[in-house]
């Protein structure tokens, strides 16, 4: 209960950090699900949605799996479920942007049980880009990696399967979706990951690394055909923060309230990343020279 307790608030405390530029938070909405077959499809659903969107499961370790209907849902075999933000996106920043956890578990015979799910991130819920995968090794796909039982909010340690947005060229996405591929397994016998017992993808959270604020009063852009970036603040000043293509800031400005024009042409590095940051919300845009 007391790791439970310190991750629900981990949770709580990312996403009520308004006055960071980029913080780190849980996935916090359902968009959408279309269960699949298989007989632990809707696992918990008494507990659905929040059993999707706070974890991973306090339990789960890379040897145990997590059984309480309060911590997974299982989507079934072809299902599909779609995850968002509603005040955040996820954006492409250095390292993993954001880790998918789901109940895979080192088996009695050091063979891993993985249910795979192709995994799609999208900007408007409605233009997809996939990740791609290979059906053999399942490297790509979610469901492949156990929970480590460390810290899920460090990458490096937390097992589950992590996903760089910069590796599909897109700079901020708002959804993740999930589809089901165990089939592939099931089908072939040959398969390294093959179990007959194998139901479907189980979801357990969604962990975004690099979280920025939707701007709901200030706008930050590239001008066409230039380097200059326009910034503009409703109410109040903002800090512009420039940062190279590293992650190492390079530049703090503070930002009058109107339309402010900074040229970038003073920084060497052919990519900068600036955000504007509010007392209340932060805005993201990459620039490239």
């Amino acid at each position: 209960m007391i790791r439970l307790f310190m991750m629900l608030a981990l949770c709580l405390l990312a996403t009520s950090s308004v006055d960071a530029q980029v913080t780190v938070m849980c996935m916090d909405t359902v968009v959408d699900f279309t269960p699949g077959s298989g007989p632990a499809t809707g696992r918990g659903p008494a507990f659905f949605p929040a059993n999707v969107l706070r974890g991973p499961a306090p339990e789960a370790t890379n040897k145990t799996p997590s059984i309480d209907a309060r911590e997974t849902c299982s989507i079934g075999l072809d299902g599909t479920i779609v995850l968002g933000l509603r005040n955040h996106v996820i954006v492409d920043l250095p390292g993993v942007d954001f880790t998918v956890f789901e109940n895979a578990f080192i088996g009695p015979t050091d063979k891993v049980y993985a249910e795979p799910g192709e995994v799609s991130v999208s900007k408007d819920g409605i233009h997809w880009i996939r990740v791609p995968f290979d059906s053999m090794t399942l490297e790509g796909c979610a469901g492949r990696t156990p929970t480590s039982g460390e810290d899920p909010f460090d990458p490096t340690i937390s097992g589950g399967d992590s996903f760089d947005l910069s590796v599909l060229g897109i700079d901020s996405v708002r959804y993740v979706r999930i589809h089901d591929v165990t089939q592939i397994i099931k089908d072939n016998r040959t398969h390294p990951y093959y179990d007959p017992t194998l139901s479907g993808f189980d979801l357990d959270v969604i962990v975004v690394h690099h979280a920025v604020r939707i701007a709901e009063t200030t706008t930050v852009r590239v001008l066409p055909r230039s380097t200059t970036l326009e910034v503009s603040v409703k109410d109040g000043t903002g800090s512009l923060q420039i940062y190279d293509a590293s992650g190492v800031l390079v530049a703090t400005k503070t930002v009058p309230q109107g339309i402010t024009e900074y040229s970038t042409d003073d920084y060497a590095t052919t990519m900068l990343i600036a955000v504007l940051v509010t007392s209340h919300e932060a805005m993201l845009v990459k620039v490239l020279k």
